[in-house]
């Protein structure tokens, strides 16, 4: 079964978990912020908006970065959730660089050319996931 890197904005977290959640549904893992572990030094980076302004040489934040990566090479997909900010767009570009197939879920606030990186891009995680089982990538 495929392995999903889920990315998305805290904004837009409940989106998120749907996605993570309609993943489960058909077996697949995944690995999202709104699931990932974190140490105790770097429990406050798990609250919205707790990184915004971290020293970006912290030690919880470069465990978290390290972990991030770690997940993304992992994964064998990437889903964005839009709408989503910088560092998600920044994962799809990465994962996109590493050879992983994207995916886009939800509403595209304007069109970007770099979008032809997704493979597909649906509404919700509903779509997303009966796009996967068209395609093989779920059973």
């Amino acid at each position: 079964m495929s392995h999903f890197f889920v990315a998305g904005s805290w904004r837009n977290r409940a989106a998120i978990v749907d996605v993570v959640e309609a993943l489960d549904e058909v077996g697949a893992s995944s690995y999202s912020f709104v699931r990932a572990e974190y140490a105790e030094d770097a429990a406050e980076f798990a609250l919205a908006g707790g990184a915004d302004d971290a020293d970006l040489h912290a030690p919880g934040i470069q465990k978290l970065f390290d972990q991030d990566l770690a997940e993304l090479r992992g994964a064998d997909h990437f889903v964005l959730v839009l709408p989503a900010g910088a560092a998600a767009h920044i994962e799809a570009g990465i994962a996109y660089g590493l050879g992983k197939i994207c995916w886009a879920v939800g509403p595209v606030g304007r069109s970007e050319t770099l979008y032809r990186i997704f493979a597909a891009m649906t509404n919700d995680a509903a779509s997303l996931v009966q796009h996967l089982r068209d395609s093989r990538v779920v059973e």
